[in-house]
């Protein structure tokens, strides 16, 4: 609904700074104040026109419409002064065709669809970082669409990632993690998100996630000169736990089943290492503790199902000790209020068939004592 502009003078327009001449004249030069009190006069009725015009184009500006990619269109409307609202027009299909274009992004203008894909619930493995050479990466459950474009002949990477960038950022999106080349993405991300860049250098990939009133969508894309693949995961409310940890979170987990996984943890593949990307965690589980003086836990590590019975009983317990560790040693939480175990594979919470699977019997457990 539009809303009708203010006629109230801000402290510093025009109006107000032509009113308050007009005031000082008529008190200090009687005798001329009539021929000057007209011409203020007109004065602050052209102020004021002007002023409301200019207050009537900024509530009623207009936003154009381009395909994403379509440079002339976004050079045309920025040069008029105008938003730019990036469209799906260009989809090839109906909404719920996996032909279309996803509401949240459109292709690149130009490129032709390859494939897609829509599942209504599915596990997707979210790929957030790297460090050490090992990805990082949130086990996510939800609705997941993938389209797969051919890129355009003669439209660099560079070119077709800074679109995207854009698109999704003028939509709200924040970027949790963005590569260039395959250096800095690595070589194995198609094992982890299945989106198979091949084996050239020239790849960019961006992370990103958006909240929605239903929700949060997770926005993963990813570019070869030959492809551009478009992931999308919609998380419902109730599941928005999964990829975002908190103190107040954690308490509530506890006091509603008296255990809660720490989300957010990171450990080298094969080793108890936490890595530096799980500080965040470790400092809320942390919070949780110091306001809660009373309370006792047990951290519980666990993992999936590859490697031997020992094998994982031990790292799993390694993975629990390095927490505690973290906890008392970075955090100055008393050693006595933790207790560690190790469970290894003996809980999973999915099936370990599947990577994402995996992902989700991979975790460390808070329990209350």
């Amino acid at each position: 609904m539009s809303r009708r502009p203010s006629l109230a003078p801000r402290p510093d327009s025009p109006v107000r700074v032509a009113l308050i001449a007009l005031a000082l004249a008529l008190a200090a030069a009687p005798a001329a104040a009539q021929s000057l009190a007209d011409r203020l006069g007109r004065t602050v009725q052209r102020a004021a026109e002007g002023e409301l015009q200019r207050r009537v184009d900024q509530e009623t500006r207009r936003a154009t419409r381009c395909a994403l990619g379509d440079e002339r269109c976004i050079r045309e409307a920025r040069e008029a002064g105008e938003e730019v609202e990036y469209t799906d027009d260009a989809s090839g299909g109906a909404a719920g065709d996996p032909r279309a274009d996803h509401p949240l992004v459109s292709r690149y203008a130009g490129s032709e669809w390859i494939e897609g894909s829509d599942r209504a619930y599915d596990a997707y493995t979210f790929v957030v970082g790297r460090e050490r050479g090992e990805y990082l990466t949130e086990a996510l459950e939800g609705r997941v669409t993938r389209r797969v474009y051919r890129t355009p002949s003669g439209r660099s990477t560079l070119e077709v990632m800074r679109n995207y960038r854009a698109a999704l950022e003028a939509r709200g999106v924040r970027v949790r993690w963005a590569c260039d080349g395959r250096d800095a993405c690595g070589r194995r991300m198609n094992a982890s998100n299945g989106m198979n860049l091949g084996v050239g250098g020239d790849i960019r990939y961006l992370a990103g996630t958006l909240a929605t009133p239903d929700g949060v969508a997770h926005v993963a894309i990813a570019v070869n000169p030959q492809r551009s693949f478009l992931d999308v995961v919609e998380v419902a409310a109730m599941d928005t736990g999964m990829v975002a940890v908190s103190a107040d979170a954690l308490a509530a987990g506890l006091d509603a089943d008296g255990q809660v996984v720490l989300d957010g943890l990171y450990f080298a593949t094969g080793s108890a290492e936490l890595l530096p990307a799980s500080d965040a965690a470790i400092a809320e589980a942390a919070a949780l503790l110091r306001a809660r003086p009373d309370l006792r836990l047990d951290v519980v590590g666990h993992t999936d199902d590859r490697g031997g019975e020992a094998l994982n009983l031990t790292l799993s317990r390694r993975r629990a000790q390095a927490v505690a560790d973290a906890l008392v040693q970075g955090h100055g939480i008393a050693s006595g209020r933790l207790g560690v175990r190790g469970a290894g594979a003996s809980q999973p919470v999915a099936d370990n068939a599947s990577e994402a699977g995996r992902a989700l019997n991979r975790r460390v457990e808070l329990v209350r004592r």
